[in-house]
């Protein structure tokens, strides 16, 4: 016969009493602690890491030659760093971009005789030499630019992706290449001499590194926006030709609409 005695009856008691407390948790479920997210949703948000933007390109100071068309644009990718300044709603950012423009004009983009000077040459004329009424397609100058940019960013409130922001920039680009493109009436002369004939199927011509344009590049620029949204405009500093080519007035501008969708 099993010996109740007083001390093993306790240590029994104790045993039950521990697994059906075990029992209780189990049914009801463990209760972790909630993580703290005060300091979480004070953390200042790093954002716009990549930005995209869709601009209308055009030039000031372009002369009574040439006519650049209001429906010239261009494309621009960049991406950045965003480094916040402390607790304060500043921030700087810096990256790489990649940008291209397509200025459509109404006269061909040539050099004088001596290689000296950048010269216009009006297309209407060139293929109407008789005063005929032909139109062409398309004649667009295109340029791709490596740039670096530098960016002071301000936000409204910079613990949320969504709010008001203001940004002032400045840019240092390098063109790696530029073209012409020209999509219209044949209005070169053959080997021997003989124009073909104007009236005759349309073609295209591409033309590679062109005469004149400036390698350097640099400007200030600007945003204005809410959340992944802004407007966006640029004003070079540096003339769209290189000096001493009698075109050192012109200057490149952009405006448009901004993506920032990180």
């Amino acid at each position: 016969m099993l010996n109740n005695h007083p001390k093993t009856l306790a240590m029994k008691k104790l045993i039950l009493g521990f697994l059906l407390l075990c029992t209780g948790m189990s049914a009801q479920g463990i209760k972790l602690p909630k993580a703290d997210t005060t300091q979480q949703k004070s953390r200042i948000v790093k954002q716009d890491y990549l930005i995209l933007n869709f601009n209308w390109n055009s030039w000031l100071n372009a002369g009574s030659e040439v006519n650049v068309s209001p429906f010239s644009r261009g494309f621009e990718v960049a991406v950045m760093f965003d480094q916040p300044l402390g607790k304060s709603p500043i921030s700087l950012g810096f990256g790489l971009g990649l940008s291209t423009e397509n200025i459509f004009t109404d006269a061909f983009l040539r050099s004088d005789s001596g290689n000296v000077n950048v010269e216009w040459q009006s297309i209407s004329k060139v293929i109407n030499p008789n005063n005929e009424a032909r139109e062409w397609d398309r004649y667009k100058l295109g340029t791709t630019i490596l740039e670096l940019p530098l960016e002071v960013r301000f936000r409204l409130n910079p613990k949320k992706r969504n709010t008001f922001k203001i940004t002032a920039g400045f840019k240092l680009g390098y063109l790696v290449h530029s073209k012409e493109k020209y999509v219209g009436p044949n209005y070169l002369y053959d080997a021997a001499g003989n124009q073909p004939h104007l009236d005759g199927p349309y073609i295209g011509m591409k033309t590679d590194d062109l005469f004149g344009i400036n390698r350097l590049r640099y400007s200030v620029y600007g945003r204005i926006g809410y959340g992944r949204f802004a407007l966006n405009f640029q004003y070079g500093l540096q003339p769209f030709f290189e000096s001493g080519r009698g075109a050192d007035n012109v200057i490149p501008i952009q405006a448009g609409i901004s993506f920032l969708p990180f």
